[in-house]
């Protein structure tokens, strides 16, 4: 499963910048990057007249577009129980390294606070969960890491070294006819722990750090 990080704050604190100055960083350092922002106003990922309208008007309990790449998903859920990102995790971004959300205050996911001058306090008061770190000009709490908001590198190291050097750990790649066959983490380690326990007894093996296997199946006739 990826590491799922929530950037909190109030509107116009600037959780957005700070997302789009992460974003590119953790791409540079090998990561694979999800995000879901939460939207406490009203909205429509379709229009009357079209298709997908048509359905979900017509009682479907969900609805995916798929086309030119790229895939949409119209549905609803019932707040009321609350947001579980691990299920939307799951469902959208299992073969990601880290998911980071704009918002969800509530929840255990680690989460870095945005902070706006004169309501600091009231955030931390409304967050629920772990505070890992702050962004903003000017510290809030002594014992937290705290970073400006033009060190986006410096908190995207904070992050790589106490959440994802960790679970780092060896990848494992099916390769199909010449195409790359994604697997969530779940499915690597499940792959990996049978794989070495099976080639850790045989003569002559040793750890390495890359493990070649190739299955080569006869045509059939």
């Amino acid at each position: 499963m990826p590491l799922i990080i929530s950037i909190v704050g109030y509107s116009n604190s600037g959780k957005t910048r700070l997302l789009e100055k992460m974003i590119p960083i953790l791409k540079a350092k090998g990561y694979t990057i999800g995000i879901i922002k939460h939207s406490g106003h009203d909205f429509s990922l379709d229009q009357p007249a079209k298709d997908t309208y048509k359905f979900k008007q017509a009682g479907a309990d969900g609805v995916v577009l798929v086309g030119s790449g790229q895939i949409g998903y119209l549905g609803n859920i019932d707040e009321s129980e609350g947001l579980n990102l691990n299920r939307i995790e799951q469902t959208f971004f299992s073969d990601r390294d880290i998911v980071l959300t704009e918002g969800f205050k509530k929840g255990d996911k680690p989460k870095i606070a945005v902070l706006t001058r004169g309501e600091e306090e009231q955030l931390f008061k409304e967050v629920e969960g772990n505070i890992v770190a702050t962004v903003g000009e000017i510290p809030f709490r002594s014992d937290l890491p705290h970073f400006k908001t033009d060190d986006s590198e410096g908190l995207v190291q904070m992050l790589e070294d106490r959440f994802l050097k960790e679970r780092n750990k060896p990848s494992i790649r099916v390769i199909l006819d010449g195409k790359n066959i994604p697997l969530n983490h779940f499915v690597q380690d499940m792959a990996r722990s049978g794989i070495m326990g099976m080639l850790s007894p045989l003569k002559g093996f040793k750890e390495s750090q890359d493990i070649e296997i190739k299955i080569h199946f006869p045509e059939k006739k």
